[in-house]
């Protein structure tokens, strides 16, 4: 053997040995990325002539070979999208034969018929070689499934590659193809771990949030079962949510906590500054859903609001320092509301029939009459004291809450005052009316004035976009007295903002003159002699459809102006004084 061939025998033998470790590398390596990789650089150094490659694998979705790795060209020959039978790469693709192109003329003759704009884009990327001195290529076959193919290429020299170089190429080219498969099946059921494992997890997590969901529903259904308080209500809530739990009621008044606090109202409660809490509470109190806040860090506050219809009764706030509340916290939270809903509601049904029965006792009472009943007797005794108080909208204030306030005003009036000796507080007409006997006490006292400011300074803290007004009337010798000391002490009320006087409480014998004026107006006499003298006016107002009196009405309330009342009723000046005549003239 010459010297020369066994110099080729050498080169080759050294070749197949380097095929061999790039072949095992590549069944050794499962990141299908990384194999992509190799088997290019590995064609590299098992073709010394190879300039540049490119890989293509198939892409089902496009129908096409797409270029998964280059050597040798620019970037935009990953813009390349190759159909099969479509030049060198997608007729190996679609025969599954290796390929070789000794010289460009056999290159051109399958290249020039692919797509101008592939053609156009190789040239690019090739830096200007519109097509290669001579190539090779082969196919990327599994179990005579295509999977893609790989191009090896000479720019500049033909006839650069041998058959043996053919023989070599597809060699790989099927290790290729092994790796590749591989790669898939080990990413596909690495994928399918991963999605079992996060299965599992979600499967564990559903399963701890149902058990945790019927701890709820059996602790708290213990709390209906047996009647506890509400007290024992936040306490098991807290221990659910391991949150700080606080139950109030609709005017922020906590009623329960899980444990000891200071607070009596929730703006005092150490949760979050009152001008961001608030408007979350009214925020969940119209619209009846949760709110969520998070003051600082990682703590959260829940806030469920208990409603019942379309009122809200209160409010259960779960404060969480630690820890974020899942859907659990919120469904436990809900639940929470749902029996504090029921609870309010008892109470303000036994609370409503209590002040049914007070406003009876009153009734009697301004009549003249006596229930029957030690407690009545204590409480009839003369003299009494007589409270007319209401309630104040300060600026322009939803009036929706009156009624729920005007009840807590009651209540506070009842508290305070009977401190002081028995006492019936009822409502009657929009106000409270409390009826106190002052037998066997000292005459003058002003403990009950005291306790009537401590009442109205509460529920300003309790509501403060309302005000007390308490009018205190003097000793009533007789039971027969009660009525129009009633009266008069409503009318004080009015007269009180007429004069511009501002005091919560007062004292009706305070108003000096005005106080005769007062009770003139509740004679029956002066009523009957108003009727008289103005049944002329009120006729023509009925007849005419005019306003005669509401004009002489509004004269008199802006202070016997022409140029105020005008105003007030939106007319001209001129209009006013023409009424006022004919009103004169009737």
């Amino acid at each position: 053997m010459s010297r020369a061939a066994a110099k080729l025998v050498q080169s080759e033998l050294d070749r197949l040995v380097t095929l061999i470790e790039v072949s095992r590398a590549l069944t050794a390596e499962l990141d299908l990325q990384e194999i992509i990789h190799r088997i290019l650089e590995g064609a590299i150094r098992v073709l010394p002539a190879a300039e540049a490659g490119i890989l293509f694998l198939y892409d089902p979705q496009k129908h096409a070979l797409v270029v998964n790795h280059a050597i040798g060209f620019d970037p935009r020959v990953y813009e390349l999208t190759v159909k099969p039978g479509e030049g060198l790469s997608g007729r190996a693709f679609l025969s599954r034969r290796a390929e070789i192109y000794p010289h460009k003329h056999e290159v051109k003759a399958v290249m020039g018929a692919a797509q101008p704009m592939n053609l156009k884009t190789f040239q690019e990327a090739s830096g200007g070689t519109d097509y290669p001195q001579s190539a090779i290529c082969a196919p990327l076959v599994y179990k005579g499934e295509a999977l893609g193919a790989m191009v090896i290429e000479n720019f500049y020299r033909p006839e650069v590659f041998q058959p043996f170089d053919v023989q070599l190429l597809d060699a790989l080219a099927q290790a290729a193809a092994v790796a590749i498969v591989n790669a898939r099946l080990y990413a596909a059921e690495h994928e399918s771990r991963l999605r079992l494992e996060a299965l599992n997890d979600e499967i564990r997590s559903q399963r701890d949030q149902l058990e945790r969901r019927l701890q709820v529903q059996d602790s708290l259904a213990e709390v209906v079962q047996d009647d506890l308080p509400l007290s024992a209500l936040a306490t098991r809530l807290a221990r659910i949510t391991h949150a700080s739990v606080f139950l109030s009621d609709a005017l922020y008044r906590v009623r329960a906590c899980d444990t000891a606090s200071p607070a009596s109202t929730l703006r005092e409660a150490d949760m979050a500054a009152w001008t961001v809490l608030q408007p979350l509470l009214r925020q969940a109190a119209e619209t009846r859903a949760q709110m969520r806040l998070s003051p600082e860090g990682n703590r959260e506050l829940l806030i469920s609001p208990v409603s019942a219809g379309p009122e809200t009764l209160g409010f259960v706030i779960l404060d969480a320092r630690h820890r974020k509340l899942d859907a659990v916290d919120s469904a436990a939270a809900d639940s929470a509301a749902m029996i504090a809903a029921a609870r309010f509601l008892r109470e303000r049904a036994l609370e409503e029939g209590e002040i049914r029965r007070r406003g009876d006792v009153l009734e009697r009472l301004l009549n003249g009459d006596v229930p029957a009943g030690a407690d009545a007797l204590r409480q009839a005794q003369v003299p009494l004291r007589l409270v007319v108080g209401t309630l104040r909208a300060v600026g322009d204030t939803q009036h929706d809450s009156a009624p729920r306030v005007l009840r807590t005003m009651l209540a506070l009036t009842q508290e305070k005052l009977a401190l002081d000796g028995p006492v019936t507080v009822a409502l009657k007409d929009g106000h409270v009316v409390a009826i106190q006997s002052l037998a066997g006490r000292p005459t003058g006292s002003e403990e009950s004035l005291a306790a009537l400011e401590q009442a109205a300074e509460r529920l300003k803290a309790l509501a403060p976009e309302w005000r007390a007004v308490y009018a205190v009337q003097d000793e009533v010798a007789e039971l027969t007295g009660l009525a129009p000391a009633h009266h008069e002490a409503r009318l004080a009320i009015q007269l009180r903002e007429k004069l511009g006087r501002a005091e919560p409480v007062f004292r009706v014998r305070s108003l000096g003159a005005y106080r005769l004026i007062l009770q003139a107006a509740s004679g029956a006499d002066i009523i009957q002699v108003c009727q008289t003298t103005l049944r002329n006016v009120i006729d023509h107002d009925r007849r005419r459809g005019s306003a005669l009196l509401e004009t002489f009405r509004v004269y008199l309330d802006a202070g016997a102006s022409v140029s105020a009342a005008a105003a007030r009723l939106r007319v001209h000046p001129h209009t006013v004084e023409y009424r006022l005549e004919r009103l004169q003239e009737l």
